[in-house]
């Protein structure tokens, strides 16, 4: 609820009115642009890095000569399978009788 009311600024109503698959569909949506103006920073950060250094570079520099970053090497882990909406609702269901909510 705190990510929800704190950080995504949705109103109290909005989020109990808000499914499990609709508050992670905006969960997801709000982490993506933070993840954006996260990687944005980084980014400017060293552009300037170069641009202090390749004066006293003897060879041209590029970018990832001065920081390589996660998001731009290559994925090889597998795509994970989204889950389907009878899985969802089956974890729920269970989650739901471990902590005695049913």
């Amino acid at each position: 609820m705190g990510i929800a009311l704190g950080c995504i600024g949705m109103s109290m109503q909005d989020f109990e009115r808000c499914t499990p698959s609709e508050f992670k569909a905006t969960f997801d949506a709000w982490n993506g642009r933070q993840e954006r103006i996260e990687r944005s920073e980084w980014e400017r950060v060293r552009m300037s890095c170069l641009c202090t250094l390749q004066p006293y570079s003897k060879k041209k520099l590029q970018a990832s000569d001065i920081m390589e970053f996660p998001w731009e090497k290559q994925k090889t882990k597998a795509n994970k399978r989204e889950e389907t909406r009878e899985e969802v609702n089956a974890r729920y269901e269970r989650a739901k009788r471990k902590f005695g909510l049913q």
